[in-house]
């Protein structure tokens, strides 16, 4: 491939030399970590670094031969490396095709036939034409096996670096052709820079095969994702949970299975035209997933509310969702399983340990556990509060003269219509019998007392009919503590049982404050209450000749005197 020309001067040998580090150091970079590449471009580049030295040997045999030395040995080993310089061209063009390892040793077997044969001519059979032949030969012989080598890998998807390759060989076996047969002659003397020159293309090509290996790295992974992908789709479409996948990015549904289509009522051809935040009835329900999402990177057993696009009416989801790579995107792999049935259930149960069974306010145990918390929660920031004692008057007439199912009918009406003329945030509870408890944060005691007032005058205003079309109205008495009296949930309630008491005793359907005056008044007589501990009757009904329970009491009623009123509208 190359020839004694380039040592002809110091200037053309160093050039020839620096082209030759640039293919090695090519050759370095090229096979980097891609052993597809790295066996063929290293015999490759092992063969020209061969054969350059064996011209170099050949030009100092040269020399030797003006001066008149014996160069039988120099011949000698410029025909061996010449020799091996092709076997290992060989070799390269051999791992093009991907030829076995056991190959090897067929070569090796050829080259020590190669080097007894050359030994034979050299030493023992000396015959200068037959040298001569097989000078031209071993590189001829190299470079078309490197050629079949690199039109092998023609067939391949990305072949810039093997087609130019195979330009830069084709030129070169012209051109050794046309030496041997002795018509570049008048090119002699500028022989020298085509080995420098094949030297740079060549280890140009190298980059080229080298970017040329990458792509197809990234081509085969591409299709490795695409038939990985289109196995999860296939998982995916058979699972039966609804699944659905979404860009994390721009949360745009990706994938959704014919159970997630139906679970949230779109059509399959419309997938793509929604969010999976669409979908979240509660932003901040989304909002806690992604947080978990980011800290975590997989979430399961998410309790998530959604709706659908055709209803308004939420339902509750188990989610589980872990963050995947899919088709080159990142991705939020989801799985659901409805549990709107479960939550009905946690919820019911949830209500009947904390809700009245009649009236649907809360009970008792709630109030106080609850209040007691909030109680604390306002302690620290110094906001007021309040609590409202309410009593329906002469509940225990109502009972004997229309009968219990009216009776359970009017602390209906009178807990909802507590509960709607307060805020959300008030706190109603059915402390027992006909009797109901409300608390009331950021209210002072002037503002309970105002708040009791409009709630006296509302729930006067109900009218509930009779089995016999009878109109019912009822009044109700109301006690009010606040704050200012005590932060102790107890105290507070007896204080608003006292102010209750107090406006039973004053004539009933009015409201009475306790204030703090009445708080020095009782811690002066040593008591808090008028109830007498040993009697299983509220104070209230101490001064009254009949005595008034509720429906829980389960104690019998006293008739009815004649000369009590109750009040009572006919129906016109």
């Amino acid at each position: 491939m190359s020839g004694i020309e380039i040592f002809s001067q110091q200037a053309n040998a160093t050039i020839s030399y620096i082209a030759l580090f640039l293919l090695v150091l090519s050759c370095f970079y090229s096979t980097a970590g891609d052993k597809s590449i790295s066996a063929p471009l290293w015999l490759l580049t092992i063969g020209i670094l061969l054969d350059f030295f064996a011209n170099a040997v050949a030009a100092n045999a040269s020399e030797a031969f003006i001066g008149g030395q014996n160069i039988n040995g120099y011949v000698f080993v410029e025909l061996v490396m010449s020799l091996l310089a092709m076997l290992f061209l060989f070799l390269s063009a051999s791992s093009f095709f991907g030829a076995p390892p056991a190959l090897f040793w067929f070569v090796a077997s050829l080259g020590i036939i190669g080097v007894v044969t050359v030994g034979l001519f050299v030493f023992f059979l000396p015959d200068g034409n037959y040298v001569n032949h097989m000078r031209q030969v071993f590189p001829l012989a190299g470079v078309t096996c490197i050629l079949v080598g690199l039109l092998s890998r023609l067939r391949s998807n990305r072949k810039n670096g093997y087609t130019f390759a195979t330009i830069i060989f084709v030129v070169l076996l012209v051109w050794m052709l046309l030496r041997a047969m002795g018509m570049s002659v008048s090119f002699e003397d500028k022989a020298w820079y085509i080995s420098p020159l094949l030297y740079i293309l060549l280890a140009l090509d190298f980059l080229i095969i080298k970017t040329d290996s990458l792509y197809q790295s990234i081509d085969r992974k591409n299709i490795e994702i695409k038939n990985y992908n289109q196995k999860i789709e296939e998982i995916i479409r058979l699972s039966p949970f609804p699944i659905i996948i979404s860009r994390l990015g721009d949360d745009k549904i990706i994938l959704a299975n014919d159970n997630a289509t139906k679970l949230f009522g779109i059509k399959p051809e419309e997938v793509e035209r929604y969010h999976l935040k669409d979908f979240f009835a509660d932003s901040d329900n989304r909002k806690l997933l992604l947080e978990r999402l980011e800290a975590e990177k997989d979430v399961q057993d998410f309790e998530i509310l959604v709706k659908t696009p055709q209803s308004t009416t939420p339902f509750w989801l188990l989610a589980s969702a872990n963050i995947i790579d899919y088709n080159n995107e990142i991705a939020l792999y989801s799985a659901f399983q409805n549990i709107t049935s479960r939550k009905t259930r946690e919820i019911l149960l949830k209500n009947q340990a904390t809700r009245d069974p009649l009236t649907s306010v809360f009970n008792r145990r709630y109030f106080e556990e609850t209040v007691n918390q909030n109680i604390l929660d306002y302690k620290s920031s110094k906001e007021p509060y309040s609590i409202l004692m309410i009593d329906a008057d002469f509940f225990k007439r109502i009972n004997d003269t229309y009968g219990h199912k009216i009776g359970d009918k009017v602390l209906m009406e009178l807990a909802s219509t507590t509960e709607r003329e307060l805020r959300d945030k008030d706190i109603v509870a059915r402390y027992g019998g006909e009797e109901f408890v409300v608390f009331l944060p950021g209210i002072d005691e002037e503002q309970g007392k105002k708040v009791a007032e409009r709630l006296r005058q509302s729930i006067a205003g109900i009218r509930i009919t009779g089995d016999n079309d009878d109109v019912i109205s009822i009044t109700v008495s109301i006690g009010v503590s606040s704050s200012a009296i005590s932060d102790n949930v107890d105290v507070l309630i007896k204080t608003a049982d006292e102010a209750l008491y107090r406006a039973k005793q004053n004539g009933r359907n009015r409201v009475e404050l306790f204030s703090k005056q009445d708080m020095q008044a009782f811690e002066a007589e040593k008591h808090l209450s008028h109830k007498d501990a040993s009697a299983d009757v509220h104070p209230v009904f101490e001064q009254e000749t009949d005595e008034e329970i509720s429906l829980l009491d389960g104690i019998e009623s006293n008739p009815l005197p004649d000369d009590e009123n109750i009040v009572v509208e006919e129906e016109k």
